[in-house]
Formats: C-alpha cells, sequence, structure tokens
C-alpha cells in the first residue's frame, strides 16, 4: 500500500464528508503484495444524486484511484 496515496485519498475523501455529500467511505487496497491498487466504496448522503457523485468523485480522485475502482454503495 502506498501511504502517501492513501492519506491523500482519504484527506480528498474527509473534504466530501465535510461539505455533506458523503456520509462514509472505505478505501481498500486490492492485488499482489508488490502492486496494490485502490478501491473506494462511498455512502452518499441520502439527498444527492448518484450520478452527481459519481462525477465529483472521478474529478475529485483523478491520479489516485482508477474510475473503474470507485464503486457507490446502495
Amino acid at each position: 500500500m502506498d501511504l502517501a496515496a492513501h492519506e491523500a485519498i482519504a484527506g480528498r475523501l474527509e473534504a466530501g464528508k465535510t461539505a455533506g455529500w458523503l456520509s462514509e467511505y472505505l478505501v481498500a487496497w486490492h492485488g499482489p503484495r508488490d502492486g496494490l491498487e485502490p478501491e473506494v466504496t462511498v455512502w452518499c448522503a441520502p439527498d444527492c444524486k448518484d450520478e452527481t457523485i459519481t462525477t465529483r468523485l472521478r474529478s475529485l480522485l483523478s491520479g489516485l484511484v482508477p474510475a473503474g475502482a470507485i464503486v457507490i454503495a446502495e
């Protein structure tokens, strides 16, 4: 796991919680020991639309988490 990347991801997601459009998130790392890649699962605030959150997250996490590794939980 890349600790600096993990902290950067968590910091950006915390900003989403502070802004009120995320209620919770999980950052997990998957893959072989020498090639771990991040995956993010988020839970949106009740009044937010998934499409809006997806766009925000892709922009917010660009360069840190591949778009296909961002999951919005029900």
